[in-house]
């Protein structure tokens, strides 16, 4: 059979209207604060780590969510970290060692999961690129009980928790995906950065994880409190 240009228009408007169309994208997930639950634990080791040195200590989530950036090793100098007596890479030691003891209590963010099995039944790829060791992210999401989700998990090679700009670009170079077919859904700018670097065709923040809701709404204008108040946009 062959089809003519009117009925080609018309067949992709009914895709589009369907929702066929959409179910051909790709969810690029960031993983800390967006996935996992994990910002009152960070919080935690981290105002456990400042009293240790005397330092000022007590902040509380709202004030950390202010503060929080990446990179990190900037953040560590918002909090007062000099660097001289104990190095950011030393600290990192610390801090991971604790946050590994605290990770298997802890849960998903509320409302990821309805979005990741809404994906998976509906055809959406789900990937997650991260600032976590890939071997640590792996393990990470065994525990968490969410790897049959993904599809691919792409984290760094080390525990600093630097940028994953260069590992998205890298991956979206060797996946075959069209970068504006992705969504990438985040809790920070630095998911922003990675969304531009890709060149995806949207990105969703939510300011349910690490940096607060005036922080984001700063550089972007999809910002939402919750999951939850995403999920109509990927119907």
């Amino acid at each position: 059979m062959i089809w003519t240009s009117k009925e080609v228009l018309f067949y992709f408007y009914f895709l589009s209207y369907s929702g066929i169309l959409y179910m051909m994208k790709t969810l690029v997930w960031d993983f800390n604060g967006t996935i996992v639950d994990d910002t009152e634990l960070c919080l935690a080791i981290e105002n456990e780590m400042l009293e240790a040195r005397g330092m000022r200590s007590g902040y509380t989530v709202e004030e950390y969510r202010d503060m929080f950036c990446f990179p990190v090793k900037k953040y560590y100098r918002i909090l007062g970290y000099d660097f001289k007596e104990e190095s950011y890479e030393e600290l990192s030691v610390e801090f991971n060692e604790k946050y590994d003891a605290g990770f298997p209590y802890l849960k998903l963010v509320p409302g990821c999961l309805e979005l990741l099995e809404y994906a998976k039944k509906n055809g959406v790829h789900n990937v997650i690129v991260s600032a976590t060791r890939q071997s640590t992210l792996e393990k990470e999401c065994e525990i968490l009980d969410i790897s049959s989700y993904f599809e691919t998990l792409v984290g760094i090679a080390d525990d600093l928790a630097s940028s994953k700009v260069e590992s998205a670009v890298r991956w979206m170079k060797g996946a075959k995906v069209n970068p504006k077919d992705c969504i990438v859904i985040g809790d920070s700018i630095h998911d922003l950065e990675t969304a531009q670097a890709i060149q995806a065709g949207d990105c969703f923040l939510v300011a349910c994880g690490h940096q607060s809701y005036q922080v984001l709404k700063k550089s972007h204008d999809k910002v939402f409190h919750t999951l939850e108040e995403v999920e109509p946009y990927l119907r």
